[in-house]
C-alpha cells in the first residue's frame, strides 16, 4: 500500500506538470492513441498473477480515500505500474452523455481492457495523424 500511495503522489505531480503523457511514464505505461481498444474483460483474462491483481485491488481501493484524487487516470497509471513488466497501454477516451463530452481513461494489457467503469462506452482518442491518414 505504500508503494502504490507513493505512486499516487509522484502521479499527482506528473499529471499536473506533465499532462497525461507525464503521468504514462510515472506508471510505466505507454499512451496508446490508434483507436483499436481491446475489449473490457475482468483481470483475470489478461493473465494476472494473483499478486498482481491483489495489487491492483489495494492500489483502486486505497484511492477510492482521501487525500487521494481517484479519477480514471490516475487509477490507470497506478495500475498500470503495477503490471509495467506486462508493457501495459494507457488508453483515453470520449463519449457524450446527456449533450456533456465525458473522458475516461484504462489501461490494457495483453488486449485486455482493465476497467473497472466500464470503458466499453467510449471511443478511444486518435493522434491527428490518424485522423486525416
Amino acid at each position: 500500500m505504500l508503494t502504490a500511495a507513493a505512486l499516487a503522489i509522484r502521479a499527482e505531480v506528473a499529471i499536473r506538470r506533465h499532462g497525461v503523457a507525464g503521468a504514462a511514464r510515472v506508471g510505466g505505461l505507454q499512451l496508446a492513441m490508434d483507436g483499436a481498444a481491446a475489449p473490457v474483460a475482468s483481470p483475470t483474462e489478461a493473465g494476472l498473477t494473483d499478486r498482481e491483481l491483489e495489487q491492483l485491488d489495494i492500489a483502486w481501493r486505497m484511492l477510492r480515500w482521501g487525500p487521494f484524487n481517484g479519477t480514471c487516470l490516475r487509477r490507470a497509471v497506478v495500475g498500470g505500474y503495477f503490471l509495467r513488466h506486462h508493457e501495459p497501454l494507457l488508453r483515453i477516451g470520449v463519449t457524450k452523455i446527456d449533450g456533456k463530452v465525458a473522458a475516461h481513461a484504462w489501461v490494457e494489457v495483453g488486449a485486455v481492457g482493465l476497467d473497472p467503469d466500464g470503458a466499453a462506452v467510449y471511443r478511444v482518442l486518435v493522434t491527428p495523424e490518424e485522423v486525416q491518414g
